[in-house]
């Protein structure tokens, strides 16, 4: 059973879809969407060309989100039904669009049926400013239903953060999965004590309540899988908690260890909170995927810069990649592709500037692909990732960006 992922450009948020595929099948047997929210909007890169585009970054990119996930949703064995919606925590920049692409724009009801809906932390936490369909969604799904029967089927469910590895689907060896690992932090440490979580923002009591998930294919003749890490705002603690969890002797299984292909989603969108140098040596992940965005947070430092992807996590990863004898990634077509990111370093002071990195015939993955030329209009574009995992067979993947 093959599964396509696709890391969607939502700009500075995140927006992830999965179909699962039986072997053989045109059409997906089970979806699975994972976040999605932005807080600064990047248009999709235009096609070769194509004509000047009309409206703002935030139309052009909210209505390529729509038309994409309608034609993966409209193209299931059962069309129109999302199995899964999964919300990480309550960070507006992983949720805030779902209104935009589970509602009719008409009637404000939903367009899909959602058979579960999990979510990490509080209901209430999950605040829009004046908007309150996220909290109608959680908590009076009901009221969302469709003249067509579109509906929430099972009431939402919100999930503990520390729990052992809990699958969405029925378990089957022959068969990918997709399992929630839990990872939330929230006991005082020697780097984050007792006073800090007393007055520490909530954002970042969100971010640490990150649900972390992971995508675990088939076994190949060695009994070896791949998996796809996603990461949401994990921050180094919550790395330490699974790092913890993979280590205890009663642990059947390691989850966040590499065996065949393993693919990191970077937790916090590369942000200098997360991906430590122990994460990465213990996962020893052949790709990083990074979903971001030209965002200066308080009109000074972005989440992908110079000094902590460029000279730091990415430094730590080619040197675990090169120990371990991880191969560079195929990607079908190998077409020319960078990532964006802010260069916060001397002799640049601020506001600093944000500038565009050759990644081709690398392992880094960022959805700020489109580098900004005279024919974007000298604005940012971004693209989506598109991965299958075990549709060749097990352990197999083809990757590519649209």
């Amino acid at each position: 059973m093959p599964v396509k992922v696709v890391f969607f450009n939502v700009g500075q948020g995140d927006c992830t879809l999965m179909i699962f595929h039986k072997p053989g099948a045109s059409k997906g047997h089970a979806a699975v969407l994972l976040d999605c929210g932005s807080t600064k909007a990047v248009a999709p890169r235009p096609a070769a060309g194509a004509p000047a585009p009309v409206g703002t970054a935030k139309d052009r990119m909210v209505s390529h989100l729509k038309q994409k996930i309608d034609g993966y949703l409209q193209n299931l064995e059962t069309p129109g039904v999302l199995d899964y919606l999964l919300i990480t925590h309550p960070d507006q920049d992983h949720f805030n669009l779902l209104e935009s692409v589970l509602l009719d724009d008409t009637t404000k009801k939903l367009r899909y049926t959602v058979n579960n809906i999990w979510y990490g932390m509080a209901r209430t936490d999950y605040k829009e400013g004046n908007r309150s369909f996220v909290e109608t969604l959680l908590g009076n799904p009901a009221a969302l239903t469709s003249t067509t029967g579109h509906r929430v089927v099972n009431p939402p469910l919100e999930k503990p953060t520390q729990a052992d590895p809990e699958p969405l689907f029925p378990e089957d060896t022959a068969a990918p999965n997709l399992f929630l690992l839990g990872g939330g932090m929230f006991v005082p440490t020697a780097r984050r004590g007792a006073a800090w979580f007393q007055s520490a923002p909530k954002e970042t009591i969100a971010n640490l309540g990150s649900l972390v998930f992971s995508l675990v294919g088939v076994r190949d003749s060695k009994g070896l899988r791949q998996k796809v890490l996603f990461m949401a705002d994990a921050f180094v603690e919550n790395e330490q908690v699974l790092i913890g969890m993979d280590s205890s002797p009663s642990a059947p299984q390691r989850w966040c260890r590499r065996e065949k292909n393993l693919w990191l989603k970077v937790g916090h969108h590369g942000s200098k909170t997360s991906t430590s140098r122990e994460w990465l040596e213990h996962t020893t992940p052949d790709g990083l995927f990074l979903s971001t965005g030209p965002l200066p947070f308080g009109g000074q430092s972005a989440t992908c810069t110079e000094s902590n992807v460029n000279r730091r996590m990415l430094v730590e990863w080619e040197a675990v990649r090169t120990a371990q004898g991880i191969p560079v990634p195929k990607v079908t077509g190998q077409k020319q592709w960078g990532y964006g990111y802010q260069d916060d370093v001397p002799p640049n002071v601020l506001p600093w500037p944000f500038r565009f990195r050759d990644a081709s015939g690398g392992g880094v993955f960022s959805t700020l692909a489109g580098e900004p030329t005279p024919a974007s209009g000298g604005e940012w574009t971004g693209v989506d990732w598109h991965m299958w995992i075990d549709r060749a067979g097990a352990g197999t993947y083809d990757l590519w960006y649209e």
